[in-house]
């Protein structure tokens, strides 16, 4: 079966875009946050506290889920019409790399839902051990915000599990579509589509 680039619409090169955009600033936050901890630990320049912590924080929660969601958006609109345009090339299939970017085993939004899992697991398990040493201290205004934070960890934690499973099942109706449109693919191909984007080596994420 002879492999073809299927062309795709603005929207997707814009997600691309956007894609490389986030990949840069996620760079270059990493960097700045890096810079800050050596420059103030080797005394060369003095940074606040906050301004490092805020990089810190950024750079373990914001970033990731920020681009993984980015790169859930490109892969799902580019997956959305390379099945719409299969009708239309009859006897071929898009190329090697379409394949690998948007019609990998795994749904686009399952790296999605567990990076929002893990975050929201290390949230609840944080702030769940502080909140009784906030109460025990009568710190009224700690304990609320402690609080709604472990209520928002919880409730992060119940809709990423129910997300997994839910593209779990996408997944599986999207490997039947391929699989009913007999695209032939080379074994190396084959190898490369299981590899999730957040793990390696079986196909599937730890814990799935």
């Amino acid at each position: 079966m002879e492999a073809v680039e299927f062309p795709l619409s603005t929207r997707v090169r814009r997600a691309r875009q956007w894609l490389v955009a986030t990949t840069a600033a996620g760079a270059a936050v990493v960097g700045a946050a890096v810079a800050s901890v050596v420059a103030d630990t080797s005394g060369w320049v003095s940074v606040p506290r906050t301004i490092q912590a805020a990089l810190v924080l950024v750079t373990l929660f914001v970033l990731p889920v920020g681009w993984v969601a980015v790169h859930a958006v490109w892969a799902l609109r580019g997956r959305v019409e390379l099945f719409a345009a299969a009708g239309r090339y009859p006897r071929r299939r898009p190329t090697d790399r379409q394949l690998i970017n948007h019609l990998r085993n795994e749904h686009p939004l399952t790296p999605l839902w567990w990076m929002i899992s893990i975050i929201s697991g290390l949230g609840t398990l944080c702030l769940g051990f502080a909140l009784p040493f906030a109460l025990a201290d009568d710190a009224s205004l700690a304990g609320v915000l402690l609080g709604t934070g472990l209520a928002l960890s919880l409730a992060g934690l119940a809709l990423a599990v129910s997300g997994i499973r839910r593209a779990a099942r996408q997944g599986s109706e999207d490997r039947e579509r391929r699989a009913e449109l007999w695209w032939s693919l080379p074994t190396a191909v084959e190898r490369r589509l299981m590899i999730p984007l957040l793990g390696a080596g079986d196909g599937a994420h730890l814990g799935a």
